[in-house]
């Protein structure tokens, strides 16, 4: 016989409640900065295809045919998905002897190393931009100074269908407005897999908690920073500041474009985050031990597909 007013049954509804609360509680950081966005729920991998549109329009003579142009496929992206858990146990002598209530606090510890464990995760995408062995489908990291404009793949590696090659690396610069301005070039100056202007909107300034100072004088302060003069600072509030505890290079900063809800491409960054489940909480009693049991898990997986709409600068 099942009974929703069982004890059994009424521990885990408090349980499961007090887990989601605490995720409420304390929002992810990583949502903050990356797509979320929603793949095919029966397959085990994500795999993503850019493509090259049409180039520009041609002039044609009165009465003739127009000229044919086709869009083309380029080199496709995959992402494995990866199931990650967390588990725990109060014996049944603890449930009594349990002097500091860890059975009550259980469920929330859980929640946090969870969301932890998320914010660890999907920033790789970020803190791993400048590797030089975490490559993307053009062969080079997320940030890199030569990436193939309209990329296909060779026996020696991916090169620019059409010859062409953009950076959206800044190098190993110090934060300036200045080196600020030089970043929304690379946003301006944008090119698509066709060479044609693309121009991205740049909306945020990313920086770790080591450069928060420095990154709000340099986007606060209505006069150049660091200057004798009165000169007016032109980044004065271009950009919103992020400061951000889980980038691991204390000198590193970003520009970030805008996040488009999962939609891929158009004026946005292509960095993301897919989910099979998250959040996924449960608890349960041993029935030899009588032990109480609880575990929460999620099936995600991250990346990149682009380098558009994204620049950073390892620091100076």
């Amino acid at each position: 016989m099942l009974d929703t007013r069982s004890q059994v049954q009424a521990a885990s509804k408090v349980m499961e409640q007090t887990f989601m609360n605490e995720l409420e509680d304390t929002p992810e950081k990583w949502k903050r900065l990356f797509n979320e966005v929603t793949t095919d729920p029966k397959r085990s991998f994500a795999t993503f295809m850019p493509y090259a549109g049409p180039g520009t329009l041609k002039q044609k003579s009165e009465g003739a045919p127009p000229t044919y142009d086709q869009p083309y496929e380029l080199i496709p992206t995959t992402w494995t998905y990866q199931t990650y858990a967390l588990a725990a146990t109060i014996t049944e002598e603890a449930q009594l002897e349990d002097p500091l209530g860890f059975m009550a606090e259980i469920p929330k510890m859980l929640a946090r190393s969870e969301r932890k464990t998320k914010d660890l995760l999907y920033h790789l995408i970020i803190n791993l931009g400048f590797a030089p062995n975490v490559l993307g489908a053009d062969g080079l990291p997320l940030f890199s100074a030569a990436h193939p404009l309209g990329p296909i793949a060779t026996p020696t590696g991916a090169i620019s269908s059409i010859g062409q090659y953009l950076s959206n690396s800044l190098g190993a610069t110090q934060l300036t407005p200045e080196a600020l301005y030089q970043g929304q070039i690379l946003f301006e100056t944008q090119r698509d897999d066709r060479g044609l202007t693309d121009r991205g909107t740049a909306e945020d300034l990313l920086v770790g908690v080591q450069m928060g100072k420095i990154a709000a004088e340099t986007l606060g302060a209505p006069l150049a920073p660091y200057t004798a003069n009165n000169a007016p600072n032109t980044e004065h509030n271009v950009l919103n500041l992020i400061v951000d505890e889980y980038l691991t290079n204390p000198y590193a900063w970003y520009i970030l474009g805008r996040k488009n809800g999962g939609k891929l491409g158009k004026d946005s960054h292509s960095m993301s985050v897919a989910h099979k489940w998250q959040n996924r909480f449960k608890s349960w009693r041993d029935p030899q031990t009588d032990s109480w049991n609880a575990k929460t898990s999620f099936r995600s997986t991250y990346g990149f597909v682009s380098f558009n709409c994204v620049a950073g600068s390892s620091g100076g």
